[in-house]
């Protein structure tokens, strides 16, 4: 993981990545991962996401360039009921959490064993979804 400069490019398996230490699931610290938009600029709902106005102000999260490969060692950590989308929280090999698209989990369910929570194989974080190697 390194930190971000506006001028870098993202390479084929790097994201953006912002960890939010003061939002905790089961004292794992959010994470949001993104790439670039089609026309090249940071997503909108990236660059907001982690902006607590009431405890932080309006300074932003330190952004970081992150490879995502595959790696065992993926956590349950709960769920999330969004507006349009329902999401299953996940923890990263690294100790972040991140969403997946519950459907999608639902689907790891039925071709995957779970033990105490990990998700037993090697898996990387792609676009919302989780990927088995």
């Amino acid at each position: 993981m390194k930190d971000y400069t506006e001028e870098y490019m993202l390479k084929e398996n790097e994201y953006l990545l912002k960890i939010d230490v003061d939002n905790i699931v089961n004292d794992v610290p959010i994470g949001f991962m993104t790439r670039y938009n089609q026309n090249g600029t940071i997503p909108v709902a990236f660059k907001e996401w982690g902006h607590h106005y009431y405890t932080k102000g309006t300074t932003p999260l330190k952004v970081y360039v992150f490879e995502e490969v595959f790696n065992s060692g993926w956590k349950v950590l709960g769920w999330r009921w969004g507006t349009s989308q329902n999401w299953a929280v996940l923890e990263h090999p690294l100790h972040f959490g991140v969403e997946i698209y519950l459907l999608d989990f639902l689907s790891i369910l039925k071709n995957t064993t779970i033990i105490n929570g990990e998700i037993i194989g090697e898996y990387k974080w792609e676009a919302r979804k989780l990927i088995k190697k």
